[in-house]
């Protein structure tokens, strides 16, 4: 007998007698009953669907899925329709629309396509946590600084005129009244009694009183001497009356030593009105000046004091 080539039924050979036909003719529809009988029954609506992966093995089931008639989209969903091949997209997100956007771990980024991964969030987070907040300022001029280590504290604005600089201890900023730039001046003169100048030998002149004194810098009753509080090129000047002509040299001293001769009178002249001047470089701290005068060939004579006819010896200072 020969058989069927998919589902190997057998049917009659060729050579079959004919008598042998109604046997085999029900041997092949028994065979194809049996094969299709799970195409046997259902109900209406029902649809067949496969129980296993063996050939023709089918049971009948209920469709639940219901007829599709039209695929609806709306933005950012592209595609759509009701009939053909219906395909689905998703237009890209923008700034001034909804859509798929790339992610993206940059915190640098100016992109306005791509958004931002948690990890971007949080790392951003991590630098704005660690910034200056803008509240611990509240007025214009507010500065910022450092009390400690990773520690800032704020300094509201000075006052008009005031300076910044360190407090005392030398722990934060503050702001100060400045120092006075001009000054020191003073004007020391020779007072009540007059003061002989001998020969030959260099003589400090005592001037005894002051016209004024704005940092206290002259001494008038010891030393004699003038010992400014602030650094810089000084200015000084001298002036002298004796009470009779006489060859004379007056010098400046710079820490009880000659720094340089300001007056050289001549003698013959009457009873002179001398002055000079000149500028001595001080370091506001140690440094100090005095002023000598000797008679040269003249013998000894005397410095006029301020009662004895208005004009006394002078010795004046102020800071360029």
């Amino acid at each position: 007998m020969a058989n069927t080539t998919n589902f190997n039924w057998e049917t009659p050979d060729d050579t079959d007698l004919v008598k042998d036909g109604a046997a085999a003719i029900r041997t092949l529809g028994n065979s194809i009953d049996t094969s299709f009988v799970d195409l046997k029954g259902g109900t209406t609506g029902q649809i067949l669907s496969k129980a296993s992966n063996t050939d023709l093995d089918y049971t009948w089931i209920t469709n639940d899925v219901g007829d599709i008639t039209n695929v609806g989209v709306t933005a950012p969903i592209t595609g759509g329709g009701s009939s053909g091949s219906v395909t689905i997209g998703i237009d890209d997100g923008t700034t001034t629309q909804k859509g798929a956007v790339q992610l993206e771990d940059s915190t640098s980024s100016t992109s306005t396509t791509k958004a931002a991964t948690p990890n971007s969030v949080k790392t951003a987070y991590d630098l704005a946590n660690a910034a200056i907040p803008k509240s611990l300022v509240d007025a214009a001029g507010d500065l910022i600084y450092a009390t400690a280590d990773n520690t800032v504290a704020r300094l509201a604005l000075g006052t008009a005129g005031k300076v910044l600089t360190v407090n005392s201890g030398a722990t934060a900023p503050e702001w100060a009244t400045p120092a006075s730039s001009s000054g020191p001046v003073a004007r020391a003169y020779r007072a009540t009694t007059d003061q002989n100048i001998g020969q030959n030998t260099f003589t400090k002149v005592e001037l005894n009183a002051e016209d004024f004194d704005t940092d206290n810098c002259y001494d008038p009753t010891t030393n004699y001497r003038f010992t400014p509080n602030k650094a810089g090129k000084y200015l000084v000047t001298v002036n002298a009356s004796y009470d009779s002509a006489g060859r004379s040299i007056w010098a400046v001293y710079k820490n009880g030593t000659a720094f340089q001769r300001v007056i050289h009178t001549i003698d013959g002249y009457g009873a002179p009105i001398i002055g000079g001047a000149c500028m001595v470089d001080m370091n506001g701290t140690t440094d100090y000046l005095e002023i000598y005068a000797l008679m040269v060939d003249a013998g000894t004579r005397a410095i006029l004091n301020s009662s004895s006819t208005g004009t006394s010896a002078t010795f004046s200072f102020v800071r360029s």
